[in-house]
C-alpha cells in the first residue's frame, strides 16, 4: 500500500513539473509603462509590447523554455530624431532591438546609426572579383546549399565546398528536382524525352544513387511534393500520378484516366479532377509559415500572430528560397543571402547568372 502511494505520488509530480516547468502556456504581464502579452509553443517565444503610446512591438525567438516561465525584465530605449528602438532584455535569452523609423517598423540592421552598432554582427565578405562562382564561408556546419551547374550541383556547407558532377550533358532546365531530407531527388537527365529512373544526391555525405522506376515517364511532368518518405511525380503527357517509395525505391501509380484521381488534403487522399494536376498544378505537403512575406519596394514580413504589424526587413524585392525558424534563406540578384534578426543579412555566395536561372537552382537543408 505504501510503495503504491509513492508511485502515485511520484507520478502526480511528475505531472505536475510536466504541466508547469515544459508545457505551453499564454501570459500576460506589465513593466514599467509597457503591457506585455507572451505565448509560449513548441520551443518558440512570441512576444507583443505595448508602449504607452498604444505603438505594438512584436517578436519571436526559437529556444526551449526553461523550468520557470520566461519573462522580459528591463526595455531600454534607444532613440534619436529619426528612429526609436526598445531592446527587451530577458534573462538567459539574446534578443535584438525593435525599431520604428519613418511610420514603418523596420529591421534595426536597416538603421545606419551610430546608437545601434553594438548591437549588430558585423560579417566582413572578401571582394567578389572576376569569378563566375564566388563562395564567402558564412555557412555553419549544420547548413548545406546545392546550387545546379547544368551537369551536377556545387554543394556548400561550412568552411568549404565541391563540385559534385551527376550528367553528362548540360541541361538549363532544373524543374524536375526536389529536395526531401537531406537528398536531392532528380529526373535522370541524360535520358532523352522520358525517363526511366531517377538520380540522387545526399547533401551531408555526397553519395550517389539511382532509383529505377520500372515505368516511362515522360519530361513533360513535374513534381508534385512528399508525403513523409514518398515522392509524387505527375506525368502531364499521359495524366499519370506515380508513388515513389524512397526508402525501398518501390514505385506504383496511384492516379491515372483507369483508377481517377485524388489529392491530399488534411492527411488523407480524396478525390479530385485531372484538371486539378494538368491546370493548377496543385502541389503536397507545402510548408506552413509563421510569417506572411510582401514585396513592396522592400520586403516586409508580419508574425502570424499579428499580421497587422509589417516590419521592413530588406530594403529589396527579395526572392524567398528556404526558411528555418526566423531565418530566410534568399537571393537578390546574383548574391545568395541569409537573414536573421540577430544577425541582418549575411552573404552566402555569387553567381553570376542567379539573376536569371534562381527557380529550381538552390537548394537549402538545414540538420
Amino acid at each position: 500500500m505504501r510503495k503504491l502511494l509513492m508511485y502515485s505520488l511520484l507520478i502526480f509530480i511528475i505531472l505536475i513539473i510536466t504541466k508547469y516547468a515544459f508545457s505551453n502556456y499564454t501570459i500576460s504581464y506589465k513593466l514599467n509603462n509597457y503591457e506585455i502579452k507572451e505565448v509560449y509553443k513548441n520551443k518558440r517565444f512570441y512576444f507583443e509590447i505595448k508602449d504607452e503610446n498604444n505603438k505594438v512591438y512584436n517578436f519571436d525567438i526559437y529556444s526551449k523554455r526553461k523550468f520557470f516561465k520566461t519573462k522580459i525584465s528591463k526595455i531600454k530605449v534607444i532613440q534619436d530624431e529619426t528612429f526609436k528602438c526598445i531592446y527587451p532584455v530577458i534573462n538567459k535569452l539574446n534578443t535584438y532591438p525593435l525599431c520604428y523609423s519613418n511610420n514603418e517598423f523596420i529591421d534595426y540592421n536597416l538603421i545606419d546609426s551610430p546608437l545601434l552598432l553594438e548591437y549588430k554582427n558585423e560579417t566582413i565578405n572578401v571582394d567578389k572579383a572576376n569569378k563566375d562562382f564566388i563562395y564567402y564561408n558564412n555557412l555553419s556546419n549544420d547548413e548545406y546549399i546545392a546550387l545546379w551547374n547544368y551537369k551536377g550541383y556545387i554543394i556548400m556547407n561550412g568552411k568549404s565546398y565541391q563540385n559534385v558532377e551527376l550528367f553528362k550533358k548540360d541541361k538549363y532546365d532544373n524543374s524536375l528536382a526536389y529536395l526531401l531530407n537531406d537528398t536531392i531527388y532528380m529526373a535522370n537527365n541524360d535520358e532523352e524525352h522520358e525517363y526511366t529512373s531517377l538520380v540522387t544526391i545526399n547533401l551531408t555525405t555526397l553519395n550517389k544513387d539511382k532509383i529505377d522506376l520500372g515505368y516511362t515517364i515522360d519530361f513533360d511532368s513535374y513534381i508534385v511534393g512528399n508525403i513523409r518518405n514518398n515522392l509524387y511525380i505527375f506525368d502531364n503527357k499521359y495524366a499519370v500520378l506515380y508513388e515513389i517509395n524512397t526508402k525501398n525505391k518501390k514505385v506504383k501509380i496511384i492516379a491515372n484516366n483507369e483508377k481517377g484521381y485524388v489529392k491530399y488534403v488534411n492527411g488523407e487522399f480524396v478525390s479530385c479532377s485531372k484538371n486539378e494536376y494538368k491546370v493548377n498544378k496543385i502541389k503536397f505537403n507545402t510548408n506552413d509559415s509563421k510569417y506572411k512575406y510582401t514585396l513592396n519596394n522592400g520586403t516586409y514580413k508580419a508574425i502570424n500572430e499579428n499580421k497587422k504589424l509589417l516590419q521592413k526587413i530588406n530594403n529589396n524585392d527579395i526572392n524567398i528560397i528556404k526558411e528555418k525558424d526566423n531565418k530566410i534563406y534568399y537571393n537578390f540578384e546574383d548574391n545568395f543571402y541569409i537573414y536573421e534578426p540577430f544577425n541582418g543579412n549575411n552573404l552566402i555566395f555569387y553567381n553570376y547568372e542567379l539573376t536569371f536561372n534562381s527557380d529550381n537552382t538552390m537548394f537549402v537543408y538545414i540538420k
